[in-house]
């Protein structure tokens, strides 16, 4: 069941620290926040959970959006649960959580908001539904992994079976979550390892969101972490380069790392999604089309 949309405590600015190797205790639940407003979909990132997302869906819902925040596919249980799914089961998921806001918006356009992995699914959501996408806000999307996750995801798929199981089956997150706001980073929800099966979805996921990127016109607001040491900021650079939107804003946040929607500048960055989603999050007047195929 999703929780309905109230204030979260405080947090104060950190340094990075070693963080515990379990789950934080914070609330992972979905979340939604319903409104009058124009509709607004955030999608957390891989291994997490809505809490990644959480502080910008409720800065979001009180600008007045109506706002939901959905748990994906695979995720918010273990590493061997979301090693059983593809990334086709993450944007099914992604996708029913967007006509489900659709419809309780009186079939409105919904503004997608995706953080890593979220910003990939919401970037090919945009892709698929044009005509309903109004704008998108994109935050550390894993456009390109590092070559060396590459190498060893690709090096890991040519395994046997047997190998490819138990020890072999998930990569530990060192140091914890990739934040320098301490809090967050004890208290995070997220997993502590990455199952390998889940790394090669994604940079099968990235490839297809690649070849997207020409045939996606909504304004786009694009945000990363310079202190960011899971995704390079230049997959970001690429990504503001190639989208064929005419809008395409840049965000670039000097003190946070990958997680910049729980981050010590999450404040500054819940302001500008919402001064960019004002502007560009209404419903586009032009003439309905057929959205695009798969």
């Amino acid at each position: 069941m999703a929780r309905l949309c109230r204030a979260r405590g405080g947090h104060y600015d950190g340094v990075l620290v070693t963080a515990t190797r379990t789950p934080g205790q914070g609330d992972k639940s979905p979340i939604f926040c319903p409104s009058d407003g124009p509709a607004v979909l955030c999608l957390h990132g891989f291994t997490g959970t809505p809490y990644e997302v959480a502080p910008l869906v409720h800065g979001l819902a009180k600008a007045g959006f109506s706002v939901s925040a959905p748990m994906l596919a695979g995720h918010g249980v273990s590493a061997t649960a979301l090693a059983a799914t593809r990334w086709q089961d993450w944007l099914a998921s992604a996708e029913a959580a967007f006509e489900k806001l659709r419809a309780a918006s009186g079939n409105r356009p919904v503004a997608l908001v995706g953080f890593s992995m979220g910003g990939l699914l919401a970037l090919r959501l945009a892709r698929l539904h044009p005509h309903s996408v109004p704008a998108l806000v994109v935050m550390s999307a894993p456009l390109r992994l590092r070559d060396t996750q590459v190498v060893l995801a690709r090096a890991w798929r040519r395994l046997p079976g047997f190998l490819r199981r138990g020890p072999l089956a998930t990569i530990r997150k060192r140091g914890g979550s990739d934040v320098t706001d301490v809090v967050v980073r004890a208290e995070n929800p997220s997993l502590t390892e990455m199952p390998l099966a889940g790394i090669v979805e994604l940079i099968d996921l990235a490839e297809v969101v690649r070849r997207d990127l020409t045939h996606i016109h909504m304004p786009t607001l694009i945000a990363h972490g310079e202190r960011d040491q899971t995704i390079p900021l230049h997959t970001s650079f690429e990504l503001a380069g190639s989208i064929a939107s005419a809008v395409v804003e840049r965000l670039w946040l000097p003190r946070s790392g990958h997680l910049i929607a729980v981050d010590v500048e999450r404040a500054r960055l819940c302001d500008e999604v919402a001064r960019f989603l004002t502007v560009h999050a209404q419903p586009a007047a032009s003439p309905s089309a057929p959205e695009a195929g798969r």
